[in-house]
């Protein structure tokens, strides 16, 4: 019984993506301890394409610190005009596009 165990979890780590799965499990809504985010502001919602970043953050806390900061020395403390995003963990990319394992606000 215990090698059926032994070979299960053997599988999931050469198969799957434990710590993607244990970070979906645990932390639904923030960054797990060995992840990054990655902080998006963008000064107008009406224009996407022109934004700024921050990489390689701790907590979507930090990032929010962060985009609420650079909106206030733009002229928008309460992120009227703009928006932002924070993603969690880079996971994959397509050209330009970045993918996240979650991306919050």
């Amino acid at each position: 019984m215990h090698w059926i165990v032994i070979i299960a979890v053997g599988l999931w780590f050469f198969i799957g993506e434990p710590l993607k799965d244990v970070a979906n499990l645990f932390w639904q809504e923030d960054a797990a301890p060995w992840e990054t985010v990655d902080a998006f502001y963008y000064p107008s919602r009406s224009d996407l394409s022109d934004y700024l970043s921050h990489r390689g953050l701790t907590s979507v806390q930090e990032c929010r610190d962060w985009v609420y900061s650079t909106a206030a020395s733009r002229g928008d403390p309460n992120i009227v005009r703009g928006d932002y995003e924070c993603g969690v963990e880079q996971i994959d990319s397509f050209g330009g596009l970045a993918v996240y394992r979650i991306s919050v606000r």
